[in-house]
């Protein structure tokens, strides 16, 4: 893997007002972290609470936003292995550790760096890819990768861009775990356990519909009760004013209703 050159610059300076005037040039905050040997630390105001004398050993710096978004963009992607070139400071070895992205442009508005040793294996998260088409998918079966990401150990200049996982042999019902993947010569597993990567998972079964005839609810077909609507009255029992009469008469609104003396119940019935 080729290292990618990155200029950045000192800054002393910090705060919301500070950082927005940073991206009005074209430029954004960033931090490295990381001891190096003989490092010049910047002249800045000691921090609140430190030892007389205390050094950061952290960087603060200012890179540009275009430049930034040009080193990621290679094969190697965030991966990437960068040449940052701090002026006054010397070129330092980091790889992209941390960023933020502007909630709607979704470009980079603040970068943390970190100092690598070329020669010393480091633990990195590296994107799985799924490779072929599984023999259970042409059977109807789903694929689903269950991992998109493996943890790995290797040096800085060994981190595949990707993992790539062959799938092609997988059949319905049949799962790839870790230990079925090839790691690319210099790559070995950070992983703590022996997760699984895809599975061709059964289709759900559509419920097959029982021909037959459709019986009508019990509410249609059952006889109307007594006091239902569009039903005549029981013997012996009036209409209540407004409500609707029987087939073939008229409802008399209540308020027309002519007031007349109720007649004497029958003998049977019970009085109103």
């Amino acid at each position: 893997m080729e290292r990618i050159e990155l200029k950045a610059e000192l800054r002393t300076q910090a705060g919301k007002g500070y950082s927005h005037r940073l991206r009005r040039e074209g430029k954004i905050p960033a931090i490295l972290y990381g001891k190096t040997p003989g490092l010049k630390e910047p002249k800045a105001p000691p921090r609140q609470g430190a030892p007389s004398g205390a050094a950061d050993e952290n960087l603060k710096l200012s890179v540009g936003l275009k430049d930034l978004e040009k080193a990621v963009s290679s094969q190697a992607g965030m991966n990437a292995v960068i040449q940052l070139k701090v002026e006054g400071q010397g070129a330092f070895d980091v790889l992209l550790k941390d960023y933020q992205a502007d909630a709607i442009k979704r470009n980079f508005i603040h970068a943390d760096f970190l100092k690598v040793d070329l020669t010393k294996k480091i633990q990195i998260a590296v994107p799985v890819h799924l490779t072929g088409r599984p023999e259970g998918v042409k059977e109807g079966g789903i694929l689903e990768q269950v991992t998109r990401q493996l943890q790995v150990l290797c040096l800085p200049l060994k981190i595949p861009q990707q993992i790539d996982v062959d799938v092609g042999n997988l059949k319905i019902g049949q799962n790839l775990h870790l230990s079925d993947v090839k790691l690319p010569e210099g790559v070995e597993s950070a992983e703590t356990e022996n997760v699984t990567i895809a599975i061709v998972a059964v289709p759900k079964e559509e419920e097959e519909l029982t021909p037959g005839v459709m019986t009508e609810p019990e509410v249609l077909t059952a006889k109307k009760e007594e006091g239902e609507e569009g039903s005549a009255p029981a013997e012996g029992k009036a209409a209540a004013p407004g409500a609707p009469a029987g087939k073939g008469k008229e409802a008399i609104p209540a308020t027309k209703a002519p007031a007349a003396k109720a007649p004497a119940a029958k003998e049977g019935e019970k009085k109103k």
